[in-house]
């Protein structure tokens, strides 16, 4: 999660979430300046703080717990699960061609085992 003010802090989440094998999702936090006159870039600041070292991202449960705060908005990375591997991975369509799937016929037999192991 990301402050949009805090343009350097922002910069580099965003490097990370682009560079994360797998699925990433940033949170950027942004006032309205036009229509929401509560929530201003001064709100913002006193109701966000940085997650320090003694945050684990890797500690799903405590990483709910971040996300679930209302007084005081985390920002930072909030949980990282670098160990799981990025669905493609575990789909096994690349391993043997590298094409993207749109340029390749489709194989209906081992499509349909695919379906099958899915189902059973």
């Amino acid at each position: 999660r990301a402050n949009a003010q805090d343009r350097e802090q922002t910069k580099e989440l965003m490097k990370k979430a682009i560079t994360h094998k797998g699925y990433a999702l940033l949170d950027i936090l942004q006032p309205c300046v036009t229509y929401n006159k509560l929530n201003t870039y001064q709100w913002f600041k006193e109701h966000t703080y940085y997650l320090d070292e003694s945050h684990d991202p890797h500690d799903r449960m405590a990483a709910f717990q971040k996300a679930t705060e209302s007084d005081k908005l985390p920002l930072g990375i909030l949980y990282l699960s670098p160990d799981k591997p990025p669905f493609e991975d575990n789909t096994g369509v690349y391993h043997d061609d590298s094409r993207p799937l749109y340029e390749r016929q489709v194989d209906i037999e081992k499509l349909r085992g695919l379906m099958n192991s899915l189902v059973s």
